[in-house]
């Protein structure tokens, strides 16, 4: 059972979604080298070619963060556009007590003062534009390489043709990144039942269909998932749920929290009568009886 599970939480939707996750991967790898008490994390990756450098600084020290090779070089292949390359540099802020970041990318100016001859033929070699910058043509060996054939990302599109939907935009090569994780949720509608086997719980902005946002809890023999928008789940890392008076307040483990994107402690505001209250204090505990590693109750 664990070991399908974690395959299914490995799966994103589109080359937006795993960029988002290599992000986060890299805000947690320089959160654990960084020493505590710090106000501001930034990371800057400048790359051309396999040439690369990484710079991670703590409260302006810079400070040693291993593991960061990857998750970049991952970015920029999620990035790529046949027609105009990807990011030579990409910035990151992070900032405690938040799962979210800001930053920038940047896909024309140099990401050096002066570019290795080798790193300009891989770089075009890898990464074929129509129009390379200046810079880096002055920066080649030889004649621009004919490139080679490219598919970083491309199972998202044909999963978009499959669907019979528009594939997204990739990930920006250049301007502003930022993520605000969700901290609330406002609910006003209220219903619960079995369904194909589970039980489902849900609470929506408005009654209907036509809810825009909503908060989801499923569980089935000893399994349990949480979803927002029916888009966002998670099937672990849900430590406790807690019913105070009007509030339902959910904490996660950042994995679960990412999963969701909320922060790792995100409170539903109850706008509902107290008999409705009630009857969720009556309906989730025994949703979740026969779950195997089911979240903590408080409060019901």
């Amino acid at each position: 059972m664990a070991s399908r599970r974690s395959a299914r939480a490995r799966k994103w939707r589109s080359r937006h979604d795993e960029s988002h996750s290599m992000r986060l991967a890299i805000g947690d790898l320089a959160r654990a080298a960084a020493a505590p008490g710090w106000s501001r994390l930034t990371v800057h990756r400048a790359q051309t070619g396999q040439y690369a450098r990484t710079t991670v600084t703590r409260d302006g020290q810079e400070i040693a963060v291993a593991g960061l090779d990857d998750p970049f070089q991952r970015l920029r292949e999620l990035a790529y556009r046949a027609d105009a390359g990807t990011w030579f540099t990409c910035e990151l802020v992070f900032s405690p007590g938040t799962r979210g970041y800001t930053g920038h990318v940047d896909s024309a100016a140099p990401p050096f003062e002066d570019v290795p001859p080798v790193a300009a033929l891989a770089e075009l070699t890898t990464f074929p534009r129509p129009e390379p910058p200046g810079w880096l043509l002055a920066a080649l060996p030889t004649a621009a390489p004919i490139g080679l054939p490219t598919t970083y990302g491309d199972h998202y599109e044909r999963r978009s043709l499959m669907h019979r939907e528009p594939p997204p935009p990739p990930p920006p090569i250049s301007g502003t990144l930022s993520y605000l994780p969700a901290t609330t949720l406002t609910v006003r509608a209220f219903e619960h039942g079995r369904r194909h086997g589970r039980n489902h719980f849900h609470l929506t902005d408005q009654a209907g269909h036509h809810a825009d946002e909503r908060l989801v809890v499923l569980s089935g023999e000893d399994v349990y998932w949480v979803a927002r928008h029916g888009e966002r789940v998670t099937d672990r890392g849900v430590r406790s749920i807690t019913l105070d008076g009007g509030t339902l307040r959910l904490e996660l483990t950042p994995e679960a929290a990412d999963a969701l994107e909320t922060e790792t402690s995100f409170e539903t505001h109850l706008d509902l009568p107290p008999e409705t209250i009630d009857a969720l204090r009556t309906v989730l505990p025994g949703m979740l009886r026969t779950v195997t590693d089911a979240p903590r109750l408080i409060g019901f």
